[in-house]
């Protein structure tokens, strides 16, 4: 930038709203299903650019509707350009009120497109004494790039300004070949198809730019038209001279547009940072509010309220008495870190209304706190007794808590889990207080920093955290009524209460008690599979004839396309893609493929499972100690993480071996108990399809019931070949498998896929109804739900975009059966949980993983937790079918029968 001179940002409205539509994935505000991808993205790149130049002045051109002097004079211009998606226009009106929210003017003028507003305002900027920056998401304005005035654009193939290109004078030149002044001729002789501007037909970049620099302009050109060379390029240049001369009018940029630049009005931050964030609260954009310019007025609504600190043992015990009479209070931990099994507690936020809290410091905190031990051993008897506690994550704060003796009781209401519940986007305590209260909260960062000089919350003075720790319990308070009345209005109330919270304390019971683990099992793998590897390696060697890094996308790249002339794969930043797909799409192709493949599995298995699971043995327990997540899959099904127990390989010889290190300690044994095809059964349910209920009654093996309907045999005469093709589409129709689909996991050809679904359809005409059905009421009401009310809502079922559309029929179809499913198997682990306390049975619950339980049982509690399992589950939820366990004991998890 020029030193001196104030500057201003140029920003051009529809190229800009435009590239965010296409640059970023469809979104949606989750209560209305309006999308907002295209303004989301804009909003982003607005954010970025001001934040990266902080501009004195700013404004935004907007292409007016209706024909322009262009078009009145090249009717043809922009002919061929597709009509904008309806998606796409619907959004514009949300980035005028987002410009206007920030009191950045909007220029517009009938008859003229946006580069002419953005012509005319940085030729004025310059004359003004202004610095002048053009941001724009194509490069047709680079013709007006002056030592004073410069164009900003995402590189090409980039996102929404995640990486940015500034044209000067230099750069244009670079590019091009030619200097801005001349970018019109250039696009008079070369054309610019994406605005319909014909050029001079045979001509390209490289003759164009050659011509520019001997003869300056297309004037020039046809001034000394017989000094062009060749005779052919000569003569092709005087057969185009209207069509040259009307191109470089078309292309050129009109400066002296009626726009006028009055820099008052272009002052940042007229209007108030307030109408930002109500827009980006109602739009649900909380991830921007930390990216917004700091203002020294008007600022967001702070959360704040009665916060107290308690470091005497005077007001302890004063707060214990309050405690003592309470009837509900909200809790909030604060640790060194967020590792709930390994981090240091530093405090405790206890709220007991909302915008009143108090903070406990404990240990060794900066700025003195409670010795530990004795303050939680007092706090203990609240924390364990019948008061109802209301927490954010509540699981998180039990983890940390336990390790410290207390076993905190009677969590009744997680505000997260609510969240989760009513569908909104983002779970985090701080996007909640921004998007439901209109609060602004402090990011954690901001007390302890980040990067290698980052703090503890230990290191934080006691003041500051106490801040944090209170507001964090307030907020959460706050959010309790509302979240509560919504989940009554939407039926979700019953299933919240009777579900969802009573397991939290069962999937913090479950990742206590853990899995055993035999290390030795592991070690003997892992040094298996080693040697494995090195074999892999010297065939892999041996086949091409030399050493490389296998391991090295680029390298094997190189070997397999530019060496070996394999099929060509798609290309990536850094060369040619060798994901999965693509060797499997190779093989046959050269004998080098097979040993490749089983290289990267033996790879995959040995880092990903064998040696990260022996690094994961909490050495107090010599067990492995898995997180459950309720809240992370819109089905409502389990996710496990650190480590994921859930992606173990189960068909696979290795992954059985790897399931053998999970052991039972001695003396005991593990059970499982296993759904047989609970989606099937769940789908005959919800269908009433009177084929399926008919077979599950009489107890058959349902794939080969569907194949002996379908392909019209006796079900004796059914050939394993039938049974796998029905199979596939038994559990096809619940994605929405298409006959593509079908072609691809079987060996039957497009037609025969194709006359397989009809007959499927035709035979169960239940099933095909009730996908109707579906997709209707999903049209109809936004959402679908299951057996017990979960819902998920689907605003995309009337996309115009085909891709878009199929995969939110596909969520629609699947959902209510997965969500079912998961419904079932949650009610069936609360139960179960609540009879073993009751029976006094020392069995602990230790893994979920999709349709299964796993139990690890004292010998001599076997039988009676068979019984109490075959009691339970089959009849957690009442179907119209009969629902079927079954049960599988063993000393580890890969031998059990």
């Amino acid at each position: 930038m020029s030193e001196g001179r104030p500057l201003l940002l140029l920003f051009d409205g529809n190229a800009l709203v435009h590239r965010a539509f296409h640059a970023l994935p469809p979104l949606s505000v989750s209560r209305t299903g309006e999308p907002v991808n295209a303004v989301y993205g804009f909003a982003l790149m607005l954010l970025k650019v001001l934040s990266d130049y902080k501009p004195a002045y700013c404004a935004v051109a907007f292409d007016a509707r209706g024909p322009t002097f262009r078009h009145k004079a090249f009717e043809a211009y922009k002919a061929q350009r597709p009509r904008m998606p309806d998606e796409l226009a619907v959004q514009f009106r949300r980035v005028r009120e987002l410009v206007e929210a920030f009191g950045i003017p909007i220029f517009e003028v009938e008859g003229y497109e946006a580069d002419d507003l953005l012509g005319a305002l940085s030729h004025q900027a310059d004359d003004q004494g202004l610095e002048a920056i053009i941001v724009t998401g194509d490069t047709d304005a680079v013709q007006l790039v002056t030592p004073h005035i410069k164009v900003l654009t995402p590189r090409t193939g980039r996102g929404a300004f995640s990486d940015t290109l500034l044209y000067d004078e230099v750069a244009v030149r670079e590019r091009y070949g030619v200097g801005p002044k001349q970018i019109a001729d250039f696009k008079a002789l070369k054309g610019d198809p994406s605005d319909n501007i014909p050029g001079v037909p045979g001509i390209g970049d490289k003759t164009a730019a050659k011509l520019i620099q001997a003869f300056g302009s297309v004037e020039g050109i046809y001034g000394h038209i017989e000094e062009v060379a060749p005779d052919k390029l000569r003569e092709l240049l005087r057969a185009n001279e209207g069509l040259a001369r009307q191109s470089k009018a078309l292309a050129t940029i009109a400066i002296d547009a009626p726009a006028s630049l009055v820099t008052s009005r272009c002052s940042l931050g007229s209007s108030g940072r307030s109408r930002v964030v109500a827009l980006l609260r109602e739009l649900e954009f909380y991830s921007l509010l930390g990216k917004l310019p700091e203002a020294e007025t008007e600022p967001g609504a702070p959360v704040a309220g009665d916060y107290r600190v308690v470091d005497t043992w005077e007001q302890f015990e004063n707060l214990l008495a309050d405690l003592s009479a309470a009837k509900s209070l909200v809790i909030d931990v604060e640790t060194t870190g967020r590792d709930a099994r390994r981090d240091a507690l530093v405090g405790i936020a206890l709220c007991l209304a909302p915008g009143r809290a108090h903070y406990i410091p404990m240990g060794q905190v900066l700025g003195g706190g409670l010795p530990l031990e004795r303050a939680l051993g007092q706090l203990k008897l609240v924390l364990e007794d019948a008061v109802e506690k209301i927490a954010h994550n509540g699981k998180w704060d039990m983890t940390v808590l336990a390790r410290y003796g207390v076993n905190m009781r009677n969590l009744s209401f997680d505000t997260m889990v609510a969240a989760h519940l009513l569908g909104e986007k983002s779970l985090g305590l701080k996007p909640l207080a921004f998007g439901k209260l209109g609060l602004e909260m402090k990011p954690i960062t901001d007390l302890i920093g980040t990067g290698p000089r980052q703090l503890t919350m230990a290191q934080v003075a006691v003041t500051d955290a106490a801040h944090y720790g209170c507001a964090d319990a307030d907020v959460t308070a706050r959010l309790k009524p509302l979240f509560e009345e919504e989940l009554q209005r939407d039926g979700l109330w019953k299933l919240f209460t009777e579900v969802e919270m009573p397991l939290v304390p069962v999937l913090f019971r479950m990742e206590q008690n853990g899995v055993a683990i035999d290390r030795g099992v592991l070690r003997e793998m892992s040094q298996a599979l080693g040697e494995q590897m090195l074999k892999l390696e010297a065939e892999i060697y041996n086949t091409v004839g030399h050493q490389f890094n296998i391991n090295s996308p680029r390298q094997l790249g190189a070997v397999l396309f530019d060496e070996l002339k394999l099929p060509r794969a798609k290309r990536t930043k850094s060369g040619y893609s060798t994901d999965a797909a693509v060797l499997e799409g190779l093989k046959g192709a050269h004998t080098v493929i097979e040993p490749l493949l089983q290289y990267r599995q033996v790879t995959k298995l040995k880092s990903t499972y064998v040696d990260a699971l022996q690094e994961l043995i909490e050495p107090a327990t010599g067990r492995i100690h898995t997180s459950f997540d309720q809240t992370g899959t819109v089905t409502g099904r389990l996710s496990s993480s650190d480590p994921n127990l859930q992606n173990i390989p189960i068909r696979t010889e290795e992954g059985r071996r790897i399931r053998g290190a999970f052991v039972a300690q001695g003396g005991w044994r593990l059970l499982g108990a296993d759904y047989s095809q609970i989606d099937l059964r769940v789908l005959a349910h919800l269908s009433q399809d009177p084929g399926l209920m008919a077979a599950f009654a009489r107890d058959e093996d349902i794939h080969r019931a569907t194949a002996s309907q379908v392909f019209g045999v006796p079900m004796e005469k059914v050939t394993p070949d039938m049974r796998r093709v029905a199979k596939v589409v038994n559990f096809g129709v619940i994605y929405g498998m298409s006959e593509y689909g079908l072609e691809q996991a079987t060996d039957l050809s497009r037609e025969e896929a194709s006359k397989f679904i009809d007959a499927y359809f035709e035979r169960y005409q239940g099933v095909k109804a009730y996908l109707e059905r579906t997709l209707a009421q999903a049209r109809e009401c936004g959402y679908v739900e299951t057996v017990l009310g979960r819902r998920r809502r689907i605003p995309d079922l009337d996309s115009h975009n085909r891709q878009v559309r199929a995969a939110a029929e596909r969520m629609a179809v699947n959902m209510p059966v997965q969500g079912t499913s998961a419904d079932i198997i949650k009610v069936a682990m609360v139960k179960l949980q609540r009879r073993m306390e009751e029976l006094g049975l020392k069995t602990m619950m230790i893994l979920q993983v999709h349709d299964e339980l796993l139990f690890e049982v004292p010998q001599e509690e076997m039988e009676a937790m068979k019984r109490l399992v075959l009691e339970i589950m089959p009849h957690a939820l009442e179907l119209s079918v009969p629902v079927k366990v079954e049960l599988k004991e063993g000393r580890n998890w890969g031998e059990m029968e």
